[in-house]
């Protein structure tokens, strides 16, 4: 990064598994002149999101120890050049994953059917797959249907049955490899790759091996000493920085499985744990190591040591990574713990009800209903039993996190990366300086900013339409999965004050997604690619920027305490009701729970009430309408729980 770099950023990242080859370069072009503060991303956002965290504690090292002398090659972004560069090297991604034993032939198969191979070939490997898998029971299945065709009518029979004998032992072979396939899954933490090798003398270490390397290196900490959340929030500041409660702040999105929910990591307020023996299987020893010693004394359950897992900014941001990186069957889902009580629980009072609410410092939803589960440390004496909870890719539940790090009027700019495969968005990448000429001219013609306040807002499309029906039916089927995965991110993507900041990285279909063997041409198109996102985040107008936030906020909160009064006002009231808006606007009756600590807390409370009953009824009665001439759609403000 350049001594020099005044301003600052967050930035939040997508996930595309191999897609994120994108991210390095526009991270290392943004860091020319912006400093980062906020990071967040998801899958393969969150690795890109954690290596720049961790190269922003290295730069911030650096600068701190006041040496003229260059970056060394290992640390800060510095060393991210060198992370680039390996992931942009033929071959490289594709070493990175080692199969689970077992598993070798499933895991081929699937990079054969994500890759670039034509229709036939990627028939003839699926065709050779099931018999590589599970060729025992293909043998002796067309032995046994042989047989019987040779008992029933010798050797004419024989040549009669040897096609449908054929047909039916392949048919059975298959039933046998899915059911194999599936075993060793679950054996493998539900997932043919686990991150970690499966043999001692690898000649290139695992994912997540690689990535606990890279963490250390970038951040410039010892190998034994994993990095954590909290040296990001006490990294060294730079001269002048604005004042915030942490340095850098991390964030990534996982997906409960078990809870069906999304959830942000770090955990702050968590009550998990962890076996050791499942946690091996997945991260390097020295991390396990560390995580073991910070739990301290483990709970012995069924003859199993559960170990709590470390929280307020001791979880390893290796754990955090691995959690959002689940692709899920590709890679091992991540298996956490959480008590349950087999007895039951004392009936509460409302008054104990409202002070185990006050007691709490939540402030999401998840974090809520951590301290409400049945087996809860503030709910039983002793832990009687643990169940698993699975967390899988985040990408399922919250593949674009463009929520992340927003705030009404942002101090700085909130980047974001989106990539996008135009031939199944109409989202336009327009060529802006003619035609292109050369590699890197195309790259910059697939990359967008909405530099306007019209553009941007257009609906994504995903035609269906093949010319085979089955491809069809799948084709409608896949859209109802993404429109699941992915509606919420998009409808904030096109809203105003959010669009202006999200660069658009066109990618091709042989670019990234499943395709984990690119060509060297390929991969150094998508390299070119994220260079020309991070250059193309400097025409963004931060003035404009935060003049739309700004009317966003004045006719969303017009409108809402106009709402507020409407309700308020209601002549005559309903008398069954009447009780309940007298508690609210007098304090009399009393309020059943969440009482106010203070008289003095609930005399603000009632007078904010009449504030904004008052101000709600002047606007809607003489204006003026703030929401006159502002961006549509209009901006809605609504109380919804956080994750």
């Amino acid at each position: 990064m350049s001594l020099t770099a005044t301003r600052y950023c967050d930035l939040v990242m997508k996930g595309g598994i191999t897609s994120g080859v994108v991210y390095p370069n526009a991270v290392l072009a943004l860091a020319r002149d912006f400093r980062f503060k906020n990071i967040g991303g998801t899958s393969a956002g969150a690795i890109a999101a954690a290596a720049t965290a961790a190269a922003a504690v290295g730069d911030r090292k650096h600068v701190a120890s006041g040496s003229s002398a260059p970056c060394p090659a290992t640390l800060g972004f510095s060393g991210l050049e060198r992370v680039a560069a390996e992931l942009s090297s033929q071959g490289f991604i594709f070493g990175l994953f080692h199969p689970a034993r077992g598993a070798k032939n499933a895991y081929r198969l699937i990079v054969t059917l994500a890759g670039n191979a034509g229709s036939l070939r990627k028939f003839f490997a699926a065709m050779i797959a099931v018999v590589a898998v599970a060729p025992l029971e293909a043998l002796l299945l067309l032995g046994l249907f042989l047989s019987i065709a040779y008992g029933l009518a010798g050797t004419p029979g024989l040549a009669a049955a040897l096609l449908p004998s054929g047909l039916c032992a392949y048919l059975g072979a298959a039933i046998a490899a899915i059911l194999r396939v599936a075993r060793v899954a679950r054996h493998n933490l539900l997932g043919l790759c686990s991150g970690r090798s499966v043999r001692k003398n690898a000649s290139q270490p695992a994912l997540t091996e690689w990535l606990h390397d890279v963490l250390q290196s970038l951040s410039g900490k010892a190998e034994a000493d994993p990095l954590r959340f909290d040296d990001l929030w006490s990294a060294p500041r730079y001269p002048g920085e604005p004042a915030t409660e942490t340095a850098i702040t991390l964030q990534m999105i996982t997906t409960g499985v078990s809870h069906h929910e999304p959830r942000t990591l770090p955990f702050t307020d968590a009550t998990f744990w962890f076996l050791r023996e499942e946690f091996d299987l997945l991260f390097p020893r020295i991390v396990v190591d560390a995580m073991v010693a910070e739990s301290g004394v483990p709970d012995r359950v069924d003859g199993k040591a559960y170990y709590k897992l470390p929280v307020n900014g001791r979880m390893p941001v290796l754990v955090a990574m691995r959690m959002s990186l689940s692709f899920p069957l590709l890679i091992s889902a991540v298996p956490l713990h959480e008590p349950f009580a087999r007895r039951p629980r004392p009936v509460e009072t409302a008054d104990e009800a409202t002070n185990d609410e006050e007691a709490g410092k939540e402030t999401t939803l998840s974090q809520s209903t951590e301290g409400l589960t049945s087996g809860g440390e503030s709910r039983a004496s002793a832990i009687e039993g643990f169940r698993v909870c699975w967390f899988s890719d985040g990408g399922v539940a919250s593949n674009f996190p463009l929520h992340l790090f927003d705030a009404p009027l942002p101090r700085w700019p909130t980047f974001a990366i989106n990539l996008v495969y135009p031939q199944d968005s109409d989202i336009a990448m327009p060529v802006e300086n003619g035609e292109p000429q050369d590699a890197r001219d195309k790259a910059e013609a697939s990359v967008w900013l909405p530099l306007h306040n019209n553009r941007g807002w257009q609906r994504s499309y995903r035609s269906i339409a093949r010319p085979v029906a089955l491809a069809e039916v799948s084709a409608f089927l896949f859209g109802i999965i993404s429109t699941m995965q992915n509606w919420r991110d998009l409808l904030q993507s096109r809203a105003p004050g959010q669009r202006d900041r999200i660069v658009h990285v066109s990618l091709d279909p042989a670019e990234g997604g499943m395709n984990l063997d690119m060509s060297q041409a390929i991969l150094d198109s998508i390299a070119l690619k994220g260079t020309a996102a991070g250059e193309r985040l400097y025409r963004f107008s931060f003035a404009n920027h935060y003049w739309v936030r700004w009317r966003n906020v004045a006719s969303g909160l017009q409108r809402y305490t106009i709402r507020i009064a409407a309700s308020a006002e209601l002549a005559p009231p309903i008398p069954a009701y009447e009780a309940a808006f007298e508690a609210v606007r007098t304090g009399t009756p009393p309020p059943h729970s969440y009482k106010f600590r203070s008289a003095e807390a609930q005399a603000a409370s009632q007078k904010l009430y009449a504030e904004l009953v008052a101000r709600g009824t002047e606007w809607a009665d003489l204006g003026p309408d703030l929401s006159h001439g502002t961006p549509r759609p209009l901006p809605q403000m609504q109380i919804t729980p956080t994750y």
